[in-house]
């Protein structure tokens, strides 16, 4: 629709006329005080020459009478000559014209503009209004070519990681986030990872060069960490017999997100409590089909009185299920920091079965050290190779692609 505007049958009147406003300042400066029975009596619309003169400041009215106070030009004069010769007017002009009642708005819809003329489109005003009958219908070519819509859209991949974001917030979790410049500290010393361990190497886990150390600021914290690797503390384990404390100063670009669920439960604000991320690990390694040296993990973590192994399946087993991936099944594992710790695996096409879903029960040595003297169930789930299966992919790599044509033809989540 268009909007256009036009005279008022005032509008007209005073720009042949003359404003009323401007034959009374003539009168009053003049004779510099006028009684208002005598100006009815010259004066057409005196109410409302009265009110803009005295708005503008020209006069002052005071016991029946008018007096001069100063005689300035009338915006309203040069806007509506202005307008008459259609000269431009800004919005704020126009709407002064239209709020003083001298121009007033003029709206032409879409079936008004395209009588007499060719359509390739029957809008809906056409048909309402009858206007179909006076326009020409261009014949609808069902062999042209015609131009490819493209809007925009989520990425794939993150429709997936949006999707099972909203399941575990409807699941009562809350979702946390913290650094990827990490302290070995908390990446792998709180959840009891001997400093001696493997897939503390410089093979499994980036290291920063500058600066190379930070601190823990806790030293409460630390003494009972380092105690619980070298003797176990009062957890009732003979810990590691060995604790690096230089190595767990070293910062690092987090292997695994459950660095968080350690700065959670250290931070706890209350219990029970469910809390998850869905956010980036690092991790050096060989780039194919199945690894990527950056991925997403989605951790989650449960605390709560009398919680056992059965819970942590269900959960696992709920979280695929909002994928509708149905093909699940456990077996027994290993971590450093939990026990019993169960590897869950999920059935790809192509890959066959795929372990994606890692977790257990904290032990002792991650939770008391960390103030919690509660079950906890915790996993590091590699959301990435879900979404491999709900998106139908076998190759990793594409769910960081920028191929516009699978982007673009990749059907919604």
């Amino acid at each position: 629709m268009t909007i256009k505007y036009e005279l008022t049958e005032e509008g007209k009147k005073f720009l042949k006329e003359g404003f009323p406003e401007n034959k009374l300042i003539e009168i009053v400066e003049k004779e510099q005080e006028v009684e208002i029975s005598k100006l009815k009596k010259e004066i057409d619309a005196l109410n409302i020459a009265l009110k803009w003169a005295k708005d503008f400041g020209w006069i002052r009215i005071e016991k029946g009478k008018v007096f001069f106070l100063k005689k300035t030009d009338n915006p309203f004069e040069k806007l509506l000559k202005d307008f008459s010769q259609n000269k431009p007017l800004s919005d704020k002009e126009l709407t002064m014209l239209e709020k003083r009642g001298l121009i007033k708005k003029v709206v032409k819809g879409i079936a008004d503009e395209l009588v007499g003329k060719e359509v390739a489109v029957l809008h809906p005003d056409l048909i309402k209004t009858g206007l179909w009958r006076k326009v020409k219908l261009i014949e609808y070519d069902v062999k042209e070519k015609v131009e490819a819509k493209v809007p925009g859209k989520e990425h794939p991949y993150r429709q997936v990681i949006n999707y099972l974001r909203q399941k575990l917030i409807e699941l009562g979790f809350v979702e946390h986030f913290g650094p990827y410049v990490e302290l070995n500290f908390w990446n792998c010393d709180a959840l009891f990872m001997p400093s001696d361990h493997p897939a503390r190497g410089i093979h499994d886990i980036f290291y920063v060069k500058k600066p190379k150390y930070g601190k823990i600021i806790d030293k409460e914290l630390w003494r009972r960490v380092g105690q619980t690797h070298k003797n176990g503390w009062k957890t009732g384990s003979k810990g590691w017999g060995a604790w690096d404390a230089r190595l767990a100063k070293r910062l690092i670009l987090r292997s695994q997100t459950t660095a968080l669920s350690a700065r959670t439960l250290y931070n706890l604000p209350k219990t029970p409590y469910k809390m998850f991320t869905i956010d980036k690990v690092f991790r050096p390694d060989v780039i194919d089909a199945k690894h990527f040296i950056e991925f997403e993990q989605c951790e989650g973590i449960v605390v709560d009185e009398d919680l056992n192994f059965r819970n942590l399946l269900a959960y696992l087993k709920e979280i695929t299920r909002s994928l509708d991936i149905e093909k699940v099944r456990f077996k027994p594992s290993y971590f450093p920091f939990t026990e019993p710790s169960v590897e869950g695996m999920v059935w790809h096409e192509e890959l066959g079965w795929i372990e994606v879903l890692p977790g257990g029960i904290f032990r002792p040595e991650v939770t008391l050290p960390l103030g919690i003297d509660k079950p906890v169930l915790a996993w590091g789930i590699g959301i990435g190779r879900l979404a491999m299966i709900k998106l139908g992919i076998d190759d990793i790599r594409m769910l960081y692609s920028d191929d516009l044509g699978w982007l673009r033809n990749k059907e919604l989540i």
